[in-house]
This record gives C-alpha cells, structure tokens and sequence, in this order.
C-alpha cells in the first residue's frame, strides 16, 4: 500500500485532500453555533418523518437524484478533457465529501432520534458515489495531465489509447451512478423505515 501510494501521486493528493475534508467538516461542525445545529437536527427529524409516513414523491426524487448526479458525472468528465479542469473538479469532489462527512457527523449527533443501523443504510448511496466521483476524477486528472504534457512539454503519449481508456471510465461511471440512483430512490427509502 505505502509503494502504491508513493509511486501514484495523482492516487495519494486525492487520498489525502479526502482526509482532510473529513478532518475540516469535524471542525466545522464543532464550530457550528447552536442555531443551525438546531435547525440541522429538526431537518433530520423531518427527514426521518417523511420516510417514516412516505410523505414524498418518489418520481421527481428518482428524477433529480438521477439527473444530479448524471450532469455532476459529466462534467467531471469533460473537465478532465480540459486543461484547466483540475481545480474545478477538485472543488466539486471535495464539496461532495464535504457534504458526506457533515451528514454522517450530524446523524452521529442526533443518534438518540434515530437507529444506528439507519446511518449506515442511508448513507450507502452516498458513499458509493463518492467512490465513483474518486475513481473518475482521478482519471480525470491524469488526462488533463497528460494533455498539459502532450501540448507544452512535447511529451510523447498514445492519445487515442488513452483517451478509449477515458471514455470507457465515463460509460463504467453513468451506468454504476445510474443503478446507485435508483437503489437510493427506490429501494434505500423502503429499507429505512424498518430502523425507524
């Protein structure tokens, strides 16, 4: 693992800016004043509410989950066909993890509302995609990279290999998001109401 992690740079900058997202969105929910920790605990409750009564319409949330995240999958993807797309899709990735980590943090908070095997369960579609946004941003990267190096470094690379490899990333990525969608939607929904 350290081997992996020294000769892949791309692969360790990624790991570690997680892991201080992680660390950041600790520290800011301790800094958080009591108000909006209020307001974020009664969110939860009505979130737990609106699952437990199936006060929700199914449709527009299939609909925006998938779409959210289809358009998030893309341009990811077409940044990294740019070479001025690696800060934005850091930003966009990191945001993600940001988002994650709050959720998970304040679920841990406000564990006495709610199960613990809830959390788990209901952050699972989260997680996955958080994995795939890894996966493709480090792509991502490494093409913007190379194209850096093709345009202003004369560097020598098989870009039509390359770029299959990339596009395959891309269709790998919308079909797993598509299904994680629909597991959030549909199925994730129905399985929360037993650790309500």
């Amino acid at each position: 693992m350290i081997k992996l992690l020294k000769k892949n740079k791309i692969f360790t900058i990624l790991l570690v800016l997680t892991i201080i997202t992680v660390i950041i969105s600790i520290v800011l929910s301790a800094i958080l004043d009591s108000n909006t920790k209020k307001d974020i605990s009664n969110n939860i409750i009505l979130m737990k509410n609106s699952i437990k009564t199936n006060n929700f319409n199914k449709t527009n949330i299939i609909k925006n989950t998938i779409t959210n995240n289809l358009i998030t999958t893309i341009s990811i993807w077409v940044l990294g066909i740019s070479i001025i797309g690696i800060p934005i899709v850091l930003i966009i990735y990191l945001f993600k993890v940001l988002i994650v980590s709050l959720e998970l943090i304040f679920l841990i908070i406000n564990l006495n509302s709610i199960n613990i095997l809830f959390i788990p369960i209901y952050l699972l579609p989260s997680i996955i995609n958080i994995f795939l946004y890894f996966i493709l941003i480090y792509y991502s990267i490494n093409y913007s990279c190379i194209l850096i190096k093709v345009l202003f470094f004369k560097k020598e690379y098989n870009l039509k290999k390359i770029t299959k490899r990339y596009i395959k990333i891309l269709i790998f990525n919308l079909i797993i998001m598509i299904i994680s969608s629909l597991f959030e939607s549909l199925i994730i929904s129905n399985i929360l109401k037993y650790f309500l």
